[in-house]
């Protein structure tokens, strides 16, 4: 005759046992002796600690069997007890407590014991299963995608990431620090603070603030950024806290860059990716097309950075640890068709001080260029008239080309007349005239007038007039005027080139009278032949003449 294993000589033993004396009767029994023990008198141990549902829970199973691998031993002390990962778990989240011994079924049915899901097992819509043949449970709530195995001596589902990802897939954000939202129930070590709340049915999230994922209590905006980073090399970093704290323009607003997640839904923008750029508002403007490269990590053809130029800065590297300066993103001052004006101070003033300091941050890369083009001429140059010192580039001394000669050539001197703007300059009616401030210094010339007369042709090159008439270069009747210097220096201004006889010789050449009284013809000169009763009738392109013996 064939050997009975010893396991299924046990369980026909307690089973004979069971059925000789009666389950009713031995239930009965143990009530009798101690309440607490009523169901342990079948299953479990009535001498471990706890209440009756605690002492009733196998191990021992009904065959009595103590072993994790038998079905009726199982995962019962792993899920009944709590431990470091979760809280104790009731005895009616697997099965139906009976009120008593034959209530249906408990004891009516063949072995396994039924498995009747509870509450936490069928959260979030989960529709749980137990495979007593592959002794397995599945789309349960409380282990999720995990491969549970009800008599695995070492269960899985003790280890983080067993039950869901570490972090969980899309939709939850993309974070490993799982404190951010769930501080309440495990710590940033990863240890569980509260191990009752965790796999209750209910996922506790404490209130998410943008800087629960990055940044800090000053600003939403990196650093740090999503995974931890503060250095501005890094791209999550970058150049944030430049376009939130700007120096020489405007704050930025973090919805000009990207789009910001709903109020009622403020994890929606976490999607497991890099955060996305959208471009708005002064990006776009003058229908600028920005455009992020992420492989180079540069900005290119936003309005913020180019104004329409290529300059050097206009795709700037959003790692770099560089500021920009004034003319990173414009010229200083831009190409023509702006003013070639350095002085931003002079059309800018609301926005800009003298040295290109920005009074109004505000108002700078706002989208909006702020100008107030002045009509007064000495706001750009001059100072007691509108003629330099001072110059478009604020220079005051006679040796700049901007400044020069013109004070004695605009109030005349003892020996000259005045000479007004329009003989070398086109005539000004509006500060924005063509020919004014559309063209690259130094500023345009036109000769008329005085400086023409007689068929002179003037012309200003390498800093010295030449061929007009109010230096000597061309004389009345195509004769010559025999000066010393008729192509004089413009910036040399100390009288050595003004003197009688620089522009035409005393006397000038044959042709003009060899006289050396200038007065005896010239009735304007003063006696001593050097000064003139009114220089305003000198060098004005009529020799002023009365010949000896007139009235």
């Amino acid at each position: 005759m064939a050997t009975l294993p010893r396991k299924r000589l046990a369980l026909g033993a307690a089973l004979f046992s069971a059925f000789s004396l009666g389950c009713l009767e031995v239930r009965e029994q143990a009530y009798e002796e101690d309440a607490s023990h009523r169901c342990a008198k079948c299953h479990g141990d009535p001498e471990r600690e706890g209440d009756f549902l605690l002492k009733s829970a196998p191990p021992g199973d009904l065959a009595g069997s103590t072993d994790v691998s038998y079905p009726g031993v199982g995962a019962h002390m792993i899920h009944l007890q709590p431990g470091a990962t979760h809280g104790a778990v009731r005895c009616t989240e697997c099965h139906e407590v009976p009120g008593a011994v034959d209530t249906p079924g408990h004891a009516d049915d063949d072995l396994p014991a039924e498995v009747v899901f509870g509450p936490i097992a069928k959260a979030g819509n989960s529709i749980p299963s137990y495979n007593p043949s592959a002794r397995s449970c599945s789309d349960t709530w409380c282990h999720g995608e995990a491969d549970v195995r009800w008599t695995r001596h070492r269960p899985t589902s003790e280890t983080c990431g067993s039950c869901h990802g570490l972090p969980p897939a899309l939709p939850h954000p993309q974070v490993e620090d799982c404190s951010l939202c769930h501080g309440e129930v495990i710590d940033e070590q990863g240890e569980f603070v509260a191990p009752d709340l965790h796999v209750d049915g209910t996922i506790q999230v404490e209130t998410v603030m943008c800087s629960s994922c990055h940044g800090s209590e000053d600003s939403p905006a990196p650093p740090p950024d999503f995974d931890g980073n503060t250095d501005t090399g890094a791209s999550g970093v970058g150049a944030h806290a430049a376009h939130l704290n700007a120096e020489l323009g405007r704050s930025l607003a973090c919805e000009e860059c990207h789009l910001l997640p709903a109020e009622d839904a403020p994890l929606s923008h976490v999607n497991g990716t890099r955060a996305a750029l959208s471009f708005t508002g002064v990006a776009l403007a003058h229908d600028s097309t920005p455009l992020w490269n992420p492989e180079e990590g540069t900005c290119a053809s936003t309005w913020c950075h180019a104004l329409g130029e290529a300059q050097a800065a206009t795709a700037p590297l959003w790692t770099s640890a560089g500021t920009l300066d004034c003319d990173s993103c414009h010229g200083s001052p831009p190409p023509a068709p702006h003013p070639p004006v350095e002085q931003c101070e002079f059309c800018h003033a609301e926005v800009v001080s003298a040295g290109r300091m920005i009074r109004e941050p505000e108002l700078h890369v706002n989208g909006v260029v702020e100008v107030s083009v002045p009509e007064d001429c000495t706001s750009c140059h001059g100072a007691e008239n509108s003629a330099p010192p001072r110059d478009i580039q604020g220079n005051t001394e006679t040796t700049f080309a901007g400044v020069g000669a013109h004070q004695i050539h605009v109030l005349g001197t003892e020996i000259s007349r005045a000479v007004p703007c329009e003989e070398c300059h086109l005539r000004v009616t509006d500060v924005e005239a063509a020919g004014h401030l559309d063209t690259p210094l130094p500023a345009e010339l036109a000769f008329s007038g005085v400086a023409t007369a007689y068929g002179a042709m003037p012309v200003y090159a390498e800093g010295r007039c030449s061929d007009s008439y109010c230096h000597g270069a061309d004389f009345e009747d195509d004769r010559v005027s025999g000066g010393s210097l008729t192509a004089p220096d413009w910036t040399t201004v100390d009288g050595s080139q003004a003197a009688c006889g620089s522009c035409h010789s005393l006397p000038p050449p044959l042709g003009h009278p060899q006289v050396q009284d200038c007065s005896s013809c010239h009735r304007n000169v003063r006696p001593d032949n050097v000064t003139f009763y009114d220089p305003a009738l000198h060098v004005n392109g009529i020799p002023e003449t009365v010949l000896p013996g007139s009235p």
